[in-house]
């Protein structure tokens, strides 16, 4: 745990928000070398990712401090220190795709296509914000006398490395989410298997993590979220694929 990585007299620089902008700026190079799969300008495609990052971390924040008013009801302008970490990860998500949704419909952009190169530097960037959740301490696991378990100085015992549990599986998603997209593949594919493969991986992860609350059924919130993810993708899945079938049955007749 190494929250604050310098300090130059009041200024301090936070270990969490380095490793956020190092994700944010990766993916962007990231999404830059792959605007040309779509004939786009880069400028364009970092626009985008700007606007992005940006209500991604509003819907972020938003969340976050919904779910943990207790600690933000006597001072609520702590709530813009966003650079001391804090934020959930699907109210991110929620809050990324609307400034996505809104940022591609003004410009009249292929919103599938675009959020299909989208989404393997998304988990990219995810698996950066998970290591700064492990210097910062936030997103801590249970306990565990496992040898790779650590200890935190606020914590009485060893407990999950879970932060760099999800760092190492966003990486590997992402990695599995560029050879995917080599494929010949329809519009939507990848997107399809990011927003079922991550929270299949996050509900798992969610097992281990000590600092989140079991709210119903012996689950998290974030469990909760995941499971309605993978219900409401496979069924956009399933339309899709019906409405393509019912049509080509019409061009057939």
């Amino acid at each position: 745990m190494h929250p604050i990585l310098f300090s130059f007299g009041p200024l301090r620089v936070y270990s969490y928000g380095v490793l956020v902008a190092m994700g944010v700026l990766s993916a962007v190079l990231l999404l830059r070398s792959s605007a040309r799969r779509l004939t786009l300008h880069p400028d364009v495609i970092v626009d985008l990712a700007i606007a992005t990052v940006i209500s991604g971390f509003v819907g972020a924040r938003i969340f976050y401090v919904i779910q943990f008013w207790d600690q933000f009801q006597n001072a609520p302008l702590d709530a813009i220190k966003i650079w001391e970490g804090g934020i959930v990860v699907y109210g991110g998500m929620i809050g990324g795709l609307i400034g996505f949704l809104v940022f591609v419909r003004l410009r009249k952009l292929p919103f599938l296509s675009l959020l299909d190169m989208f989404v393997p530097a998304l988990a990219f960037a995810q698996g950066f914000g998970r290591f700064g959740c492990f210097m910062n301490g936030c997103c801590f696991g249970k306990s565990t006398t496992l040898p790779w378990g650590i200890s935190f100085p606020f914590l009485e015992s060893q407990v999950h490395p879970t932060q760099l549990y999800e760092a190492a599986f966003c990486f590997a998603l992402a990695l599995f989410l560029l050879l995917f997209s080599r494929k010949k593949l329809s519009v939507g594919s990848v997107s399809a298997a990011y927003f079922i493969l991550y929270p299949m991986g996050r509900f798992v992860i969610e097992f281990f993590r000590g600092d989140n609350a079991r709210i119903l059924m012996g689950l998290t919130l974030a469990q909760w979220i995941s499971i309605g993810s993978i219900a409401v993708t496979l069924l956009l899945v399933f339309i899709s694929k019906f409405s393509h079938g019912k049509k080509s049955l019409y061009r057939s007749a």
